[in-house]
């Protein structure tokens, strides 16, 4: 009898084995959901018409990090390949295997667009480097996309660097599928026409001085329309304001970068009635004028408002530009001649407040993990209460103050810098995303004169950002024609990638139709031990490990043995 019941247990078992080997049940448990998939990714593998194939070059002998990073791209991939079994393929491949084929393997990675990183290997014995490709190249139908997922930030910890990696991971390879996989790219385009910023001076963020994928041309069509000019229709011989709205209304987000020019009644109409038709738009504008180069023959000049006739617009729209400048003790160096030797001028570096460097830890994906963010001469931006939702996306830091127009700037702040104490403000409001229904800024207003326009007062769901600094997107220029990348800093030699990767995101979140960048919000937690609990709780931590188990052990089998002479004696 126990027999039988024993054999039927035994099948019922093997039975539920190999059902469950049919079937994908998984649940997540952890949490943070580090092992979900989001419906944006399922959605992009699902649609694939053909294979898809990665090689990941993470294989051999790493350290504990990347040994981390590693397991969990594998389980990344591995789940990708649950959703679309027959068209999703990947392997895992060692550069370093072959001594012989290895410098003409690197060559070949390199020129494929993977980026080589240097890495210590450590044994009981000994100490190497080791060149290692943390990177993948995917292959779909006749293309071919680089993938480096390995993140490196100079103000991070090795493993904060190797966590927000593995943040990242899904949004990377998404990201990238998405990009293969796509027919056409959107259109975007810069607004021209009011004084903004030329297509040099945007060179680097739209084709990079790198010559790199990090461009908004990979990802869009990029055009630059001025809206200062326009079709004559043939029957009014007028400029057809319907056509150039039209016109407009191809290009999926608007940049109106760093305008100079003050905007008049027809273009603001223009311009609006692109945002009533759901166009996007992400502003970049100048609260003040203000600009170094005053200070090249004399050593103060005075600032103003730039009054560039948007303050109705946006207002309307649900923020407001104040004409002012913000003082952050947080922010980046010049050079000062402090004197001589030998009639040789002496220079020491000084922070200068008006360039405040923007640091974010919003959460937002526009914002998450951005590293510092250069800016110049920047300006407070005010929210208005209205029906729509506003985010702020990036601030001042906790040390910052405002200086209203018109301002006085003098070197001679930095001789004499102000009490640390009057900068009592916290996190100034520098850039804003409004989402919602826009309503018109002309609603109850008269309209163009003979032109049967379609006017729209209210408008569709869309979004845009507003940013108060049109210099965060502009690359220096130099007088011989020379190009440098975007948040370059002349005076240190070194570049701030936080203003590219800004300006990127706001894009690709203004153009994201599938929710692509909500894969960004996505957070690991970061469970360190405690090296200070371990070094005073050493002989606790190694007792409680070591003899606890062998305590409970023993304890088992004593409960176990009187259970077994109780029962049988």
């Amino acid at each position: 009898m126990q027999k039988r019941s024993f054999i039927k247990t035994l099948l019922l078992v093997l039975l539920i084995n190999l059902l469950f080997s049919y079937i994908d049940f998984r649940v997540d448990l952890t949490e943070d959901k580090k092992h979900s998939i989001s419906e944006e990714t399922k959605q992009i593998i699902s649609n694939l018409d053909d294979i898809i194939f990665i090689k990941v070059y993470l294989d051999g002998e790493f350290p504990v990090e990347f040994n981390h990073l590693q397991s969990e791209l594998l389980n990344l991939l591995n789940n990708f390949k649950q959703i679309a079994p027959k068209k999703f393929e990947f392997e895992f491949i060692n550069p370093n295997k072959n001594n012989e084929e290895k410098k003409d393997l690197f060559q070949q990675l390199v020129k494929n667009g993977l980026n080589p990183t240097d890495i210590e290997i450590r044994s009981t014995s000994s100490k190497s480097s080791q060149i290692i490709f943390p990177g993948a190249l995917i292959y779909y139908k006749n293309k071919q996309e680089a993938v480096n997922f390995l993140k490196n930030s100079i103000t991070k910890k090795p493993s904060e660097n190797i966590n927000i990696s593995i943040e990242n991971l899904e949004y990377e390879f998404t990201s990238a599928i998405h990009h293969i996989s796509r027919e056409t790219n959107p259109q975007i385009a810069f607004l021209e026409g009011n004084g903004e910023l030329s297509a040099n001076e945007v060179y680097d963020l739209t084709e990079s001085v790198l010559k790199d994928n990090n461009k908004l041309s990979y990802y869009y069509n990029i055009e630059r329309t001025n809206i200062k000019e326009f079709e004559i229709d043939s029957n009014t011989m007028q400029a057809d304001i319907t056509r150039k709205i039209s016109d407009l209304n191809t290009f999926k987000a608007l940049i109106i970068a760093k305008p100079t020019i003050a905007f008049n009644m027809l273009e603001k109409f223009i311009i609006d009635q692109y945002v009533m038709n759901g166009g996007k738009i992400l502003w970049l504008i100048d609260g003040v004028n203000a600009n170094m180069d005053s200070l090249q023959n004399k050593n103060s000049f005075i600032s103003l408002r730039n009054n560039l006739n948007l303050e109705d617009q946006l207002f309307k729209y649900g923020v407001r530009i104040n004409a002012d400048i913000i003082e952050d003790l947080r922010s980046t160096q010049i050079p000062i001649v402090t004197g001589y030797s030998n009639n040789i001028p002496q220079q020491s570096y000084f922070a200068w407040p008006y360039y405040p460097l923007l640091y974010s830890d919003a959460s937002h994906s526009i914002s998450k993990e951005l590293d510092a963010i250069k800016t110049s001469f920047i300006s407070s931006i005010d929210t208005i209460r209205n029906e729509i939702s506003k985010t702020i996306l990036l601030t001042s830091s906790k040390q910052s103050r405002i200086q209203p127009t018109p301002a006085k700037i003098s070197l001679g702040i930095l001789e004499n810098p102000p009490p640390i104490k009057t900068f009592n403000k916290s996190r100034i409001p520098v850039a804003v995303l409004l989402e919602g229904e826009f309503e018109s800024v002309f609603k109850n207003r008269i309209l163009p004169k003979a032109q049967s326009i379609e006017f729209k007062d209210k408008g569709k769901k869309t979004e845009m950002i507003v940013v108060s600094d049109g210099d965060i997107a502009k690359n220096d220029v130099r007088s011989n024609g020379d190009i440098y990348p975007l948040g370059y800093d002349k005076f240190i030699k070194h570049t701030y990638p936080g203003n590219k990767k800004f300006i990127m995101n706001c894009i690709h979140y203004l153009c994201d139709d599938i929710g692509l960048t909500k894969l960004k919000s996505k957070e690991l937690k970061l469970r360190l031990l405690d090296k200070e609990k371990i070094t005073n709780n050493t002989h606790l931590i190694q007792i409680t490990n070591i003899v606890l188990p062998l305590i409970l052990l023993l304890l088992f089998s004593i409960l176990f043995l009187h259970i077994k002479n109780k029962k049988y004696a």
